[in-house]
């Protein structure tokens, strides 16, 4: 099959969506089948009573993907200053207007903020690390290579070099190769925009020449693990976003591409960084993002762990969907097993909200309280903010509760 160039690409029809919410669409049966073979964990499909048309509801995702003959683009129902907010970006920056387009300027905004925190690092300063390099020198320095000397002097009587292997700084690290690389995944986007791809180019320049290889999770892992590289801690977060972001558009068949932003992981991000800018006055109190217990052959990995003096103390499961009367028993039974396997007393599914409110109840029969709360995550940042501030408070003192 002929891969479609990037021009005619762009040019394809789109679709505007919303997330969450139902549109009916004709499409070609060319584009249903595509969208039920690659993309169902990305939308729900159903016929209409039309012919010719069915029912599209995007799931928990704002960017864009390409059908053989549409392009679909999805936006927030969220008002985009909040979006942002999620995923932790700078208020004000580009992007930051309520009228972002999801096939457009999501990519952009993205690019500005990832050039922004480049320069940040540089004015900071890069990491360096240590490589291994061989050499020869006139002098014995770092580690002789015992080998080749034995050869040299075989080979001469009297060679002029020592063999050596030395260790020397170098910038191709896992903490500088992850903004390398999705850098350059971003400036190969054809649907990058001009401006957004010549600033990011610029910001680039001190990573421009290390190698460009894919990722793995053990390169974010080591990347974030490094002390040295504390600084780095806000460009890493959004290279992750990116770098999934970026992922999805490796297409499971020539002319297709996509961009898309998972709201659901930038919820729990943002539970995560609130949680842990609160907890910083509370000593002994500690998030942990992602622990793992293993059940046998199995592992069992809450989103969200609070320890006190390194006990676990409250456990949490972020959930990007609305809240009913009452919880899925699904959602409810997997929090119920995380307090099994790490003794924690307290658990909670936790909302998003246009408030921020609680239930709770107590588990019959034990001493375990199941709290469902919905955090505020819509209206001025600074509620926002204040919501996670209630939230944290409601989790360490245990008090304070309102009707959700």
């Amino acid at each position: 099959m002929t891969a479609v160039n990037p021009t005619e690409r762009r040019n394809r029809p789109t679709v505007r969506l919303v997330e969450r919410r139902t549109r009916e669409v004709r499409l070609a049966a060319e584009d249903v089948t595509f969208l039920l073979a690659h993309a169902r964990h990305l939308i729900d499909v159903a016929p209409a009573f039309r012919r010719g048309f069915f029912r599209l509801t995007p799931r928990g995702i704002v960017g864009w993907f390409d059908t053989p003959n549409r392009r679909l683009a999805v936006a927030p129902k969220l008002p985009w200053p909040n979006v942002r907010m999620l995923l932790g970006l700078r208020e004000g920056g580009p992007g930051a207007e309520d009228g972002v387009e999801p096939a457009t300027g999501l990519l952009d905004a993205l690019a500005s903020e990832l050039a922004a925190r480049l320069r940040e690092v540089t004015r900071y300063g890069l990491v360096t690390g240590y490589a291994e390099r061989d050499d020869a020198s006139r002098f014995l320095r770092g580690r002789l290579r015992t080998a080749d000397h034995i050869r040299d002097l075989a080979a001469r009587a009297c060679p002029s070099h020592f063999p050596i292997t030395e260790s020397v700084l170098d910038l191709d690290t896992a903490w500088n190769r992850v903004p390398r690389v999705v850098a350059a995944g971003l400036l190969a986007n054809p649907d990058l925009g001009p401006a957004a791809r010549e600033e990011l180019a610029t910001a680039l320049g001190p990573w421009a020449g290390l190698p460009v290889v894919p990722l793995t999770d053990d390169d974010f892992a080591a990347a974030e693990a490094e002390a040295r590289a504390a600084h780095y801690g806000p460009l890493l977060s959004l290279c992750r976003f990116l770098n999934d972001g970026l992922a999805t558009g490796r297409p499971d068949r020539p002319g297709t591409g996509a961009f898309l932003i998972d709201l659901g992981r930038a919820f729990e991000h943002y539970l995560r960084r609130g949680l842990t800018s609160a907890l910083g006055s509370r000593p002994g109190w500690s998030v942990e993002a992602h622990p793992r217990f293993g059940v046998g052959p199995s592992e069992l990995v809450p989103d969200l762990m609070l320890r006190k003096h390194g006990r676990p103390g409250v456990v949490l499961d972020a959930k990007w969907k609305a809240s009913g009367a009452a919880p899925d028993p699904a959602d409810l039974h997997q929090v119920l097993a995380y307090a099994a396997v790490t003794g924690a007393r307290s658990i909670g599914l936790v909302y998003p909200g246009r408030r921020i409110a609680r239930r709770r109840s107590t588990v019959v029969g034990s001493d375990i309280q199941v709290s469902l709360v919905r955090v505020q995550v819509t209206g001025p940042l600074a509620e926002c903010q204040r919501s996670l501030d209630t939230l944290t408070r409601w989790l360490c003192d245990g008090r304070g509760s309102r009707r959700a």
